[in-house]
């Protein structure tokens, strides 16, 4: 089964930088078939009664009354209501909203850890850590900012969105306390900006001479510096890279599994399969088929909106 683009919602033809809902699944009988969907939003869903599942790539998490879970960029994924009823927000947005409109270094390097790879960044956050915040409150408001539209509802959307991603900061901090110092590392900042945007438009052909070249040091300094803000070799960095697009490629189109190696940047396909198996756990193969049957077999429900 093909996995849904939604791409951008648009109003009278203007792209959208949100688009917020209120979602009511039931679990009825005759059950339709799980849809896996992508769009270049960040979503954050937000548990209001039931326990909804939410299928994020190869992970499935529960969403209990009161919880939140984040779904990054152009990740494949779908929400389903195993039993009963379940209802929960919707909030999704553009990553770049979360800078003025100035966009200072430090500003820039918030947006960019949200979209940045990250290994074992905590996306789920339970009923128990939200209750001592304002986060319910906070996706309250926005659904209602939302649905009445009321002047100058966009800078309310936004002030609540960057409060609530405040929080999700704070918490990967605290996650990732060394790999976050680079914000307060000055000029060095700069650096590792320009290294991780060059990563994201060459990481098919690319390597660490020039990397170096393009944040105008030299390779030994750029190496010692991205391996110790980092807390990885630049080269591990850019595996990690290649083998996350390599996982969404599996998932969004039928190419074969050389022309994924290609596409990704892995010298061959021998190398690439191994690469995959050792960070996944199974071959790119095996990992397609899982998951096509896992998306085929899940039951999920026609959503329907709340008035």
């Amino acid at each position: 089964m093909p996995i849904i683009d939604e791409g951008r919602k648009s109003n009278n033809g203007v792209p959208m930088s949100f688009h917020c809902l209120r979602q009511h699944l039931t679990a009825p009988e005759n059950s339709h078939t799980a849809q896996l969907h992508y769009h270049e939003y960040t979503e954050l869903l937000y548990g209001r009664s039931g326990a909804a599942q939410v299928l994020i790539g190869s992970r499935r998490y529960e969403l209990p009354a009161g919880s939140m879970i984040i779904v990054h960029t152009n990740e494949p994924h779908a929400v389903i209501c195993a039993e009963g009823e379940c209802r929960f927000d919707v909030v999704k947005f553009l990553p770049h909203i979360l800078q003025s409109g100035e966009g200072s270094w430090a500003e820039y390097s918030y947006m960019l850890l949200l979209m940045e790879e990250m290994p074992g960044k905590k996306i789920f956050f339970p009923p128990e850590e939200m209750r001592a915040t304002d986060i319910p409150a906070l996706f309250s408001n926005i659904l209602n900012e939302w649905e009445s539209h009321y002047f100058g509802f966009e800078l309310g959307l936004r002030a609540d969105v960057t409060r609530i991603f405040l929080y999700i900061l704070r918490c990967w901090r605290e996650q990732h306390g060394s790999l976050f110092r680079r914000i307060e590392l000055g000029g060095q900042v700069t650096l590792i900006r320009r290294a991780l945007s060059y990563v994201r438009e060459h990481f098919p052909e690319i390597s660490g001479s020039e990397a170096a070249a393009a944040c105008g040091v030299s390779s030994s300094y750029f190496s010692r510096m991205f391996k110790r803000i980092m807390k990885q070799s630049f080269s591990d960095y850019v595996n990690q890279v290649r083998l996350k697009e390599a996982e969404r490629l599996l998932l969004l189109t039928d190419d074969t599994v050389t022309d994924i190696a290609q596409t990704a940047g892995f010298s061959t396909a021998s190398y690439f399969i191994r690469q995959f198996r050792e960070f996944y756990g199974v071959t790119p193969h095996q990992y397609r088929q899982r998951q096509r049957e896992v998306a085929v077999s899940l039951p999920i429900f026609r959503p329907v909106l709340l008035e």
